[in-house]
């Protein structure tokens, strides 16, 4: 009974913690904003080459750090440089 309660303990800690990043900017993006933006990459993928299944995920971690960091608005004008640093962190290199 203890080891149930001490793993239900660690779970809970670990998701209070996750919830408090701060810093995200997640929660400003709708299911609207997450969707036009990963049909606009998917289609940017595939018309320079890149395979659906590659694509796919590569937009979709795409989508997690830029959605942690910027708004839906700040997305929307991001340099070659930010973008470029985005693609770094998701460590795709074909």
């Amino acid at each position: 009974m203890k080891t149930i309660k001490f793993a239900i303990g660690i779970i809970l800690v670990l998701f209070i913690a996750s919830a408090c990043n701060s810093d995200s900017k997640a929660d400003t993006w709708t299911k609207e904003d997450t969707t036009k933006w990963t049909q606009s990459c998917l289609k940017f993928m595939e018309s320079n080459g890149v395979e659906k299944e590659d694509a796919v995920g590569f937009c979709d971690c795409m989508l997690k750090k830029t959605s942690e960091k910027y708004t839906p608005k700040e997305a929307e004008n991001l340099t070659e440089d930010q973008e470029r640093k985005l693609w770094e962190s998701c460590d795709y290199s074909w």
